[in-house]
């Protein structure tokens, strides 16, 4: 028996209703003490900076000029840096009223370490309370 395109297709959206309409799915419960989690989400969004014309050709000049991860190279690691990162933070510089594009200001580092940096620097906001 031949089947059409169509028709294929019609029976596969039928088995994925199928397969997924769930009369007795969990619903979800608001519990108003507890704060929604947003995925992903900072405190302040600094995409303004890092968006800008000036910090991208800074960045990419800087990532030439010191071409090796910092952090790894510590550790006796030599891995190729992919991300310029300011040491302080740039929420930081910015309050001091300082350059966020220095060369005093930022490091280059590989992906790995940028974002166990991030994160550790994004957990103990957290922790402190921002």
């Amino acid at each position: 028996m031949k089947q059409t395109r169509q028709s294929l297709w019609i029976r596969l959206k039928e088995k994925k209703n199928i397969l997924f309409d769930m009369p007795n799915a969990p619903k979800k419960i608001n519990r108003s003490w507890v704060p929604e989690r947003k995925a992903f989400s900072r405190p302040v969004d600094f995409s303004w900076f890092y968006n800008q014309t000036k910090w991208r050709k800074f960045s990419k000049k800087y990532r030439q000029n010191n071409p090796v991860c910092v952090a790894c190279e510590v550790q006796g690691i030599v891995s190729p840096a992919e991300v310029t990162d300011h040491v302080e933070g740039i929420e930081n510089i910015l309050k001091a009223c300082r350059n966020p594009i220095d060369e005093k200001e930022c490091q280059s580092l590989c992906h790995s370490c940028h974002n166990s940096k991030s994160g550790k620097e994004s957990h103990r906001k957290k922790i402190k309370g921002g």
